[in-house]
């Protein structure tokens, strides 16, 4: 791994992944709640996102094996740009980094994860535990940039929705990609809540082994391709100019005069 999408040589555990992806998850969604329009469709879209969001923070304390639910307010969620600069001023760091920080030199509560990844910029997240900030600040010195892009810090703060104490999680499973990690890793956290919820997840992603470790491959080197030969350039050939016809329309070419002849013959 020695390109910039992938600092280190080294990755997190897979319970740290799960964690990271499973936050993720709810930083895109909260994107989605604030990106969402007026209208019909954009109250569909908002009761959507809240009801993703209800689910994976139910994956979320199932994860870290929670007694208590986790309160909204202790949800993780992207920094906005007064939080990261404060908890900048409190670290330094390199040209793609990210590191864990205690909000309460600041007189704040819980802890920031504080990074900077090229092509997105300045990158952070507020969360509630220690455990889940390690796991972020790993997610985001090894996973590529263009999975990072949830975690960009807003010019505002960002809120968490109120959330509703229960949701249909089987059919808030029927919604998740199991092409995407971060949903896989919901569908994790989710398996043993009830039986309902689990056989959702036994169809949705059959045939996915849920408990197979990541696997992170960066981007193989552009291979230099051999320049194809410039072609010479060929003069056309030239052509003669066309031999203009001795008739024309409506002219006749006379007849050869007649020859007189040297001797005559007499009678």
């Amino acid at each position: 791994m020695t390109t910039p999408d992938y600092p280190l040589l080294t990755m997190g555990s897979y319970e740290i992944y799960q964690l990271a992806h499973i936050a993720t998850y709810i930083a895109e969604r909260l994107a989605r709640h604030r990106a969402s329009g007026r209208g019909r469709e954009g109250r569909m879209a908002r009761a959507g996102a809240v009801r993703d969001l209800a689910a994976a923070a139910t994956a979320l304390d199932a994860a870290v094996g929670a007694t208590v639910p986790t309160s909204v307010g202790q949800l993780p969620r992207p920094l906005d740009m007064a939080a990261y600069s404060a908890a900048r001023e409190l670290i330094s760091s390199g040209p793609r980094s990210a590191d864990v920080v205690s909000m309460a030199g600041v007189g704040g509560q819980g802890w920031a994860v504080v990074g900077q990844v090229p092509g997105i910029g300045p990158v952070g997240a507020a969360v509630g535990t220690r455990k889940l900030a390690d796991a972020l600040r790993v997610h985001m010195l090894t996973r590529p940039a263009a999975e990072l892009t949830p975690w960009a810090v807003n010019d505002e703060r960002v809120t968490v929705p109120t959330l509703p104490r229960q949701v249909d999680l089987a059919a808030f499973v029927e919604h998740l990609d199991p092409d995407q990690a971060d949903d896989r890793a919901i569908a994790r956290a989710l398996r043993g809540v009830n039986r309902r919820t689990d056989a959702a997840i036994r169809g949705r992603f059959r045939g996915i082994d849920l408990d197979a470790p990541p696997i992170v491959q960066p981007p193989a080197p552009a291979q230099p391709t051999a320049s194809a030969p410039v072609p010479r350039p060929t003069r056309p050939a030239a052509r003669s100019a066309p031999r203009r016809s001795t008739r024309r329309l409506g002219i006749q070419k006379p007849a050869a005069a007649p020859t007189v002849p040297n001797t005559s013959a007499g009678p």
